[in-house]
């Protein structure tokens, strides 16, 4: 198997679509980012066709990459750690997520 470069990245779905998704996954018996990988790949073509919104610089446009931050201290990372709380709808959508067993 040939190595894959990796990047985490979040990505945030409807909650019907989320429950779509995740039923797929466990019927497949695969990881939600392996699911919604093979669902790109096959979606990609059409995807690709869609007209896009400003033509004029398309073939110009480079994918952003954010620059390279210098390293915090591990006091600092787990003080910002410490400040992060999940938003209320985050604490909502995961409320009962883990107190019972997921069927399909």
């Amino acid at each position: 198997m040939a190595a894959t470069e990796k990047q985490k990245q979040s990505l945030y779905f409807p909650d019907e679509t989320l429950r779509e998704i995740m039923k797929e996954s466990i019927r497949l018996d695969r990881s939600l980012s392996w699911t919604v990988q093979q669902a790109w790949r096959v979606a990609r073509a059409q995807v690709q066709s869609f007209p896009a919104a400003d033509r004029r610089d398309e073939a110009a446009r480079e994918p952003r990459v954010s620059p390279v931050r210098e390293p915090q201290a591990s006091s600092e990372r787990v003080a910002d750690f410490d400040r992060r709380r999940p938003s209320a709808q985050v604490r909502e959508f995961l409320r009962g997520k883990f107190d019972r067993e997921l069927t399909s």
